[in-house]
């Protein structure tokens, strides 16, 4: 059903915007190897934990400033050009930053309203998000009230967007400054290594899904919502060993679905689940007051994650890991209406998925 679509993309300019994120939100990619399902599995890449760590304490001060702005862990604005790459089919660095040169600062602010859950607003094409962002930049009422009631960020990550739309040639001459820099004195110097390492695993990752079709892409887990992917007519997957045991993924528009898979994520399909440890997360998911009201609120209706945000008062960044959690326990389950993500939840379901797990957990254990 999908392996049919599957198209192999080998770019380094995924890398080099994905390193940045690693140097910025090491721990919190680190962290995801704690998982219970994994821990006993695989282990984090020493010689990228080096690397960060080494790399570091190389940056400037400046630098380190402009990392957090842009690849920040809750927002990750740099990343938005995920799907000017994907679009334009950019092959490395230099033609991304080329790209990023032509590109007008508002339309490049546009891009960055499009990461994370982005802003409260129905349509998230380009086209609406830039005739926005043309309004809000000429007037600071409208962008105080625009980033204040529209957006579903942290208040630092509000204001540093604040700080981004008052000034977008700005924004765009450090962001480019940013890149510039670390193409120049960190990432130039990898990327042989890094190129060799991606072109072994792809082949890997080619060889696994030829011989072992959906079966083997499905136990990826890197499909949530199921019928985005049936929409598609091109479903493109590469790999980075920045992103370890994570993915990440960009829909550039309604054919083209990509995925980037960390190395690890790659042998997941291989690994026995322990069926014990799925009725554990379970009642991991339930143990958090957040998790519980996302469940009330969600019984026997939906609503996309923006609108979940804004009425639980939850910042994006936190919203995003308690769903994580909650589809993973099984507790609920996401759709698309029409061009929007949503997520619902069925009490009756909860309840039967409770009860089974606590049952099998008191099995095991006589």
């Amino acid at each position: 059903m999908f392996v049919e679509k599957v198209s192999f993309v080998d770019s380094l300019a995924y890398d080099f915007l994905l390193s940045l994120v690693r140097l910025n939100c090491n721990e919190m990619i680190i962290s995801s190897y704690a998982d219970q399902e994994f821990v006993d599995w695989f282990k984090p890449d020493a010689e990228i934990v080096d690397w960060v760590k080494e790399t570091g304490k190389r940056l400037p001060p400046d630098i380190k400033e402009l990392l957090d702005r842009f690849f920040n862990c809750e927002t990750y604005f740099g990343v938005a050009m995920f799907s000017v790459i994907q679009e334009l089919n950019l092959k490395n660095p230099e033609e991304l930053i080329v790209e990023i040169k032509r590109i007008p600062e508002k339309y490049l602010l546009s891009h960055f309203l499009r990461t994370g859950f982005g802003p409260d607003v129905k349509d998230m094409n380009l086209p609406n998000l830039e005739k926005i962002v043309e309004k809000i930049t000429s007037d600071d009422k409208e962008m105080l009230m625009f980033i204040t009631e529209s957006t579903v960020f942290s208040p630092s990550q509000k204001a540093n967007l604040m700080e981004l739309f008052s000034d977008p040639a700005k924004a765009k001459e450090d962001y480019l400054y940013l890149l510039e820099w670390y193409l120049e004195n960190v990432f130039n110097s990898m990327k042989i290594r890094v190129n060799n390492s991606n072109q072994r695993q792809l082949k890997l990752l080619e060889k696994n899904i030829t011989e072992n079709g959906d079966d083997y892409f499905q136990k990826l887990e890197i499909v949530t919502v199921p019928d985005i992917l049936t929409k598609v007519s091109r479903i493109e997957i590469g790999v980075s060993q920045f992103l370890g045991i994570d993915q990440a993924h960009s829909m550039g528009n309604k054919e083209r679905f990509l995925f980037i898979l960390g190395y690890d994520r790659i042998e997941i399909p291989f690994r026995e689940k322990d069926m014990r440890l799925e009725c554990i997360d379970v009642f991991e998911a339930l143990s958090s007051k957040e998790r519980l009201a996302i469940l009330r609120a969600l019984q026997n209706t939906s609503y996309t994650p923006i609108a979940m945000s804004k009425r639980l008062k939850i910042p994006s960044g936190e919203l995003n890991n308690h769903i994580e959690k909650l589809k993973k326990a099984r507790l609920i389950e996401s759709f698309l209406d029409g061009e929007h993500l949503k997520y619902t939840a069925n009490p009756q379901e909860i309840k039967k998925i409770v009860d089974q797990s606590l049952k099998r957990l008191l099995e095991e254990g006589d």
